[in-house]
């Protein structure tokens, strides 16, 4: 019912849309003499004053605007400017394309200006990918899928939409990577915001560091930051879609801007919904050792293997609706902005660390408020100094159920023994309460000294509290522990240019201080507070025609998560001895990026990097605590690891025809403490790889369309998308060979997609298949992911800027 309402409420807003569009209009191309589109040329009406941008293809587009005459003034960087007449007539949409011819004189300027956001990020001196979402606009994908197609980036899933995930950047992963929504961490949000929910339709762009991590990313990350970049803030934009997809999958997405200059009124809103059932099909895999196992029925002592089974416990639901409104271009403020995130999640469990633990009735559910403030003043007290402050307040509760009085289930459905008071996950029955609020006041800086030279200031302070309890047993007092972390991380950045800006380099220091408290089961109270000083360069020079270097460097810190620090208060035991994790990282690469003979353009880069981290958190394998009858874990400091590899990508395009991309990322993670802690004895995992990551892999990709080949302003466009992954195992690598359970074989999966535009992008329709050949794969411990995917999409695209 709910997957009904949202459909209903999409096509009465698509049914509006398309009522708009058929009002009088003004629409075309911009391209230059030899007939190539011209992208981010600004076309305006004189008359109004409106104005928009073109897209890739040089289109632009203007809704409802009155019958009348009209003057059109095309401009762009590095052509001479052109005004055309033009006369609409009521209720139809008139075309008019402009050709605009180079100006000579300033090519040297277009070299120097023209440069979007992301190739000058790229073009820094950090290890960085910047992936532009609006090639994968149209497609039915989330962050996730994407950024698992970037150099450097694997991604490992334990099942379907909404499954939990391992984040990996050149061989550091979990805790180590952290994670931003316009440069605020996405903690901030709750844990109903997650990579994997995010649809790529409300995103801009999504930056991907590498080790070295910018200080005004001010977090803890030891191994690299993910940052994307939200639409918002346009004059006039709206961008809705809805998919359909195999296993009972939709998903909804809604991005809009509103800009009213002369009041300086600004509204932004964004909101997602996903729901699928996730009933793939489990198969028994001989070649992975991986058996799908059932009871004998006529033998209950013994075991049946089947050859398939379908998901059963595994639907998943995420809503998220994030509404701004503010005001800009004030004497107090250049913008002010409050703002309102709703999200809410419900997970069903389908399995433990590993497919051989089958659970049939635990599930979750939460959800989160988190009200904000963005505020922004330039030119504040002096020219050249700039202010940012962002804040907002989460309150979370989420609550997990483990009722079932089963001991799980097995893949034909059938449950295991019955008995009253126990739980599939727990040893007892569980309905477990958690809440706790996540608070954040984030204050940014910026001085421009003069074109050259560049400080910028970051203060990030958080607070995280937690409570929790079981609902079934509410005078255990180990469920009802009050803990908070605080934590404050600044980060000071010095950028300098030279040899007219050939040179630059960034020059930063990180502070951390974390302090926090517990109430233990007694009613004590223990605290502690510990401050680190981390810092780092990053350096870029160009040589010549396009080609430059790199090299960055920094001593980075990651500080213990809460639950790593005082437990979870039910199979997590607290260790308030945990020191932070620290890390060397080293990044050296080459970067050529240029356009040949006007049509072809090429982009090729490599790196090499080094890691080597020091006391390593790593939890303990569970096992019983003397004197009770529960299984236990906990987190530790142990040595380290170091991680070393090297990376490599080229991208070709030839105009808006043709566009191919292929990448490989090898890197190896190995275990660099040599002894047994507290012996003499030589670990047997030393100089090994670490378990259950992937050391070689690489995407391809390949994009082909064609503009007004069905009709004048529609392109049709089919891409091609292949992903391997290199045999590994799921253990310490000189423990698993092939002819153990502990390996994953090689793996390669093949995606396509073809979409249908028209009207210069306004309406699209995209039909796309992921894992084509329907192969076996895995990530997390032998965990099947899905096979065959198959999905439908409309997206409708409005934007005047």
């Amino acid at each position: 019912m709910e997957v009904f309402r949202w459909g209903m409420a999409l096509i009465s807003i698509l049914t509006v849309c398309q009522v708009n569009a058929q009002d009088s209009g003004l629409f075309g191309h911009v391209k230059d003499a030899k007939d190539n589109s011209i992208a981010q040329a600004t076309v305006k009406i004189v008359e109004t004053g409106s104005a928009t941008i073109t897209d890739d293809r040089g289109g632009y587009r203007f809704a409802s605007l009155k019958k009348g005459d009209y003057t059109v003034e095309v401009t762009a960087i590095g052509y001479h400017g052109q005004r055309k007449a033009i006369r609409l007539s009521d209720g139809t949409a008139t075309q008019l394309d402009v050709m605009l011819q180079v100006n000579e004189k300033s090519i040297e300027q277009v070299e120097v200006q023209g440069k979007s956001e992301a190739r000058k990020i790229q073009e820094s001196g950090f290890n960085v990918n910047v992936i532009e979402t609006k090639q994968y606009a149209n497609s039915n994908t989330d962050i996730n899928q994407i950024l698992n197609r970037s150099t450097g980036v694997k991604i490992r899933e334990q099942g379907g939409l909404g499954s939990n995930f391992s984040f990996s950047i050149n061989g550091m992963s979990g805790n180590h990577i952290k994670f931003f929504i316009d440069g605020v961490p996405i903690e901030a949000y709750g844990s109903g915001m997650s990579f994997n929910n995010i649809p790529v339709n409300i995103v801009e762009r999504i930056e991907v560091y590498k080790g070295v991590t910018p200080a005004h990313l001010t977090s803890d990350a030891l191994g690299g930051a993910v940052n994307i970049i939200t639409k918002r803030d346009r004059r006039k934009s709206i961008d809705l879609s809805y998919s359909l997809g195999s296993f009972n999958t939709h998903r909804a997405a809604v991005s809009g801007s509103f800009t009213e200059p002369k009041k300086g009124l600004h509204v932004n809103i964004n909101s997602f919904f996903n729901y699928s059932d996730n009933d793939y099909l489990m198969k028994t895999n001989p070649d992975a050792r991986v058996y799908l196992e059932v009871v004998d029925k006529e033998n209950s002592n013994r075991f049946d293997i089947i050859k398939s089974a379908r998901r059963f416990n595994d639907a998943y639901r995420s809503a998220m609706t994030q509404v701004e409104a503010g005001l800009s271009n004030k004497s107090w403020a250049d913008v002010f902005v409050l703002g309102l995130t709703y999200n809410n999640t419900y997970n069903e469990v389908q399995t433990g660390a590993t497919q051989q633990k089958v659970f049939g009735h635990v599930h979750e559910r939460g959800h989160t408020w988190i009200p904000s403030l963005r505020y922004r003043k330039e030119n504040l007290f002096v020219d050249g100094l700039s202010a940012t402050l962002f804040a907002n307040s989460a309150n979370e509760k989420m609550v997990v159920v483990d009722t079932s009085s089963r001991r799980g289930y097995r893949w034909d459905g059938v449950p295991d023994t019955l008995s009253a008071g126990i739980g599939e996950m727990g040893s007892t029955k569980s309905i477990r309460h958690y809440s706790g609020y996540n608070n954040l006041i984030q204050t940014t800086l910026n001085y421009e000294v003069n074109t050259h030279q560049t400080v910028n200031l970051t203060h990030s302070f958080t607070s995280h509290s937690r409570k929790s309890y079981n609902e079934i047993d509410p005078y255990n007092h180990s469920f009802r522990q009050d803990n908070r972390v605080d934590r404050h991380v600044v980060g000071l950045n010095y950028m300098h240019d030279f040899f007219n800006k050939k040179w630059r380099n960034h020059i930063f220091g990180k502070y951390y201080h974390f302090g926090g408290k517990v109430l233990q089961e007694d009613d004590t109270e223990s605290r502690q507070s510990k401050s680190y000083t981390g810092y780092g360069i990053a350096s870029s020079y160009f040589l010549a025609n396009g080609l430059g270097i790199k090299a960055s460097y920094e001593h980075a810190y990651r500080l213990p998560t809460m639950v790593e620090l005082y437990g979870n208060g039910t199979d997590v035991l607290a260790n308030t001895e945990l020191i932070p994790e620290n890390s060397d990282n080293y990044n050296l690469g080459l970067f050529y990026n240029r356009k040949l003979r006007d049509l072809h353009t090429i982009y090729i880069t490599g790196a090499v990097f080094y890691r080597n981290a020091e006391n390593y958190i790593h939890r303990t394998p569970p096992g019983v605590i003397a004197g009770s009858s529960a299984s236990y874990s906990q987190y530790y400091n142990f040595g380290g690891i170091k991680v070393e590899g090297a990376e490599f990508e080229l991208t070709y395009a030839y105009a808006d025809l043709l566009r191919f991309t292929a990448n490989m990322s090898y890197e190896s993670a190995v275990d660099r403490e040599k002894y047994v802690k507290g012996t003499n004895r030589v670990k047997i995992s030393y100089k090994n790889r670490l378990p259950d990551k992937p050391w070689l892999y690489g995407n391809t990709d390949f994009i082909i369309g064609k503009n007004d080949l069905l009709g004048e302003g529609s392109r049709l466009e089919f891409n091609w998308f292949m992903q391997f992954v290199q045999e590994y195992s799921t253990t310490w690598s000189k423990l698993g060979d092939r002819s153990t359970n502990y390996y994953i074989p090689t793996q390669w999966i093949q995606n396509a997609g073809i979409t249908y535009s028209i009207k210069n992008g306004l309406y699209n329709f995209t039909l796309e298949g992921r894992n084509l050949t329907d192969r076996i794969a895995y990530d997390n411990s032998k965990l099947q992911k899905p096979g065959r995917f198959v999905s439908l999409k409309f997206r409708y695209n409005l934007n005047i800027y």
